[in-house]
């Protein structure tokens, strides 16, 4: 029996994207790149870092490479450096996120198998 080399200890699957390939979230009037994203947690980039506090609600649109817009809401996790790790009440679905890893595995195959390495 072949056993995949990597394995994903996370409930749900964590979607890391190369630097241009990054989505963006729309927040009122700002918007910000997306680095990670998952069903239930989403990791912004805030270099022009907002006041942001643990628990602080935030909501939004996250627009997929697909064009489309999916409303995420959801709560700050934690901060680190200039990115801020917000934990999703709503988000991308089960099926959003198998299209968006699809996606990255077709147009950056070599960014997704240096995942795979690391």
């Amino acid at each position: 029996m072949c056993e995949d080399s990597f394995t994903q200890k996370r409930q749900f699957y964590r979607l890391k994207y190369p630097k241009r390939a990054r989505p963006v979230m729309r927040i009122k009037d700002e918007l910000f790149h997306v680095s990670e994203v998952s069903e239930k947690g989403i990791r912004l980039i805030m270099s022009k870092l907002n006041p942001v506090y643990r628990g602080l609600s935030m909501v939004g649109s996250l627009r997929l490479h697909s064009n489309y817009n999916i409303d995420i809401s959801g709560s700050v996790l934690r901060q680190e450096g200039d990115e801020v790790i917000i934990k999703l009440s709503k988000g991308p679905s089960f099926k959003d996120m198998v299209s968006e890893q699809r996606r990255i595995r077709q147009r950056y195959p070599v960014f997704f198998a240096s995942l795979r390495v690391a």
